[in-house]
């Protein structure tokens, strides 16, 4: 990432990692792993790697003694994650950097990772023919970003647009505004890859706190400035529409993602 928007305060940082890494980018990025052969002791960096969810299941995946970097814009998601470092006999390094300007020099990594990172990058050329720089000859890519926008930020979306606003509506669905799977691959092929696969993950999101959750996102802090009885409007509107999916008290919400691999 790239842009102000997206620098979060260290209180911001830890909410994502107690609300939505184990709702969403956990399960993501497990399932994502579960499609990923990676040969022993590999060179590996997760960029925009936010607090590390993606960086640790790398580092239970990896056999051998290999070598993973996190990068993130974020310096206080970079905290959140070298704090979360898991006991490993790999190097971790971590890094707060731009997208577009990696330290690393070229060929320094057998595989790259950016799980839900490219929507946000506002040079997307820019920042996918770095990450083609760092890779060695025959590296891989492994991207994901959402395929569809999912029924809780549509729900969430519609809700903001209602009763706070449309600029709001619109950070709601920003996740989802780079989902074209013809677009993506187009911008991987002109930086230099090769795609070698293109696969369909769909995961749950779970919301034992529906709440919690929507107070976790870049969208609090408009809910904070519209008021306590335009949140609560907010929440039981977006509960309403999600009812369908309540088992038990809580919500499992399909939503689908793209998996790229990429090779150099």
């Amino acid at each position: 990432m790239a842009a102000d928007n997206f620098r979060l305060t260290k209180e911001a940082a830890l909410k994502y990692d107690s609300h939505c890494v184990p709702a969403m980018f956990g399960p993501l990025a497990q399932a994502t792993m579960e499609k990923v052969n990676l040969r022993n002791g590999a060179h590996i960096v997760d960029i925009a790697c936010g607090t590390g969810a993606l960086t640790r299941e790398i580092a239970k995946t990896l056999s051998g003694k290999g070598r993973i970097v996190g990068v993130d814009l974020n310096e206080t998601m970079i905290e959140v994650a070298r704090a979360n470092q898991p006991e490993s006999d790999h190097t971790f390094e971590w890094h707060a950097a731009d997208v577009c300007n990696i330290p690393y020099k070229d060929g320094s990594f057998d595989y790259a990772f950016i799980q839900q990172g490219l929507q946000f990058f506002p040079d997307k050329p820019a920042a996918l023919t770095e990450v083609h720089r760092i890779l060695r000859d025959q590296g891989q890519l492994f991207l994901t970003c959402w395929r569809a926008v999912s029924p809780f930020n549509g729900a969430l979306a519609d809700a903001l647009e209602r009763h706070v606003g449309p600029d709001a509506a619109t950070k709601a669905k920003a996740p989802f505004s780079f989902r074209d799977g013809d677009l993506i691959s187009n911008l991987l092929t002109d930086a230099g890859f090769q795609i070698s696969r293109q696969d369909a993950l769909v995961l749950e999101r779970r919301f034992e706190d529906l709440r919690a959750q929507i107070m976790a996102l870049p969208i609090e802090v408009d809910l904070r400035k519209a008021g306590d009885r335009i949140a609560e409007a907010v929440v039981a509107e977006v509960a309403a529409k999600l009812a369908q999916y309540d088992r038990s008290g809580v919500l499992h919400v399909p939503q689908e993602a793209h998996l790229f691999v990429a090779e150099t």
